[in-house]
């Protein structure tokens, strides 16, 4: 009987303890919601950015491949969207001194989530596409690289 209470006790303790963790990482994600508006907000910017450049090349190569190159095309845009857009989510999950070993994690777990999303969708386009090549590098090229533009854009936090 005694056993039963003690496994009860420790029940109960593992619980509380899982509680308290959970109120503490809320905690910490609300009150660094501000830390990381900013950022946040230029990865908005530049993935309405990228997902504009993507929707002006598929029309580009539509018009010069027609409906295989506009597939193909998309495909590429798709390929660097979706990651980016996960990776973003990843990155500005936390913020502040006081997360920053949570902030490194959560960079190379984003990091890794996107090579792995990249070459899974590079794999499913490659098996269910057959359209030509050239217009699905060069978006995915285009869209991927634009991030390196933002000192150039001038994209500022306000």
């Amino acid at each position: 009987m005694n056993f039963g209470c003690n496994f009860a006790a420790k029940l109960y303790n593992l619980r509380s303890f899982h509680g308290t963790v959970d109120k503490r990482a809320k905690m910490a994600h609300k009150k660094n919601n501000r830390l990381t508006h900013d950022g946040r907000r230029i990865a908005k910017r530049l993935l309405v950015l990228q997902a504009a450049a993507t929707l002006v090349l598929v029309a580009l190569f539509a018009w010069i491949y027609g409906p295989s190159g506009a597939i193909t095309a998309s495909a590429g845009g798709v390929i660097s969207l979706v990651p980016n857009a996960v990776f973003a989510v990843y990155a500005f999950r936390f913020g502040g001194a006081r997360s920053a070993s949570e902030v490194v994690r959560s960079f190379y777990a984003g990091e890794a989530v996107k090579m792995v999303l990249t070459i899974i969708l590079f794999a499913a386009a490659f098996m269910t596409l057959n359209g030509p090549w050239l217009p699905l590098f060069i978006v995915f090229g285009v869209v991927t690289f634009m991030h390196w533009l933002i000192p150039f854009l001038n994209f500022k936090s306000n």
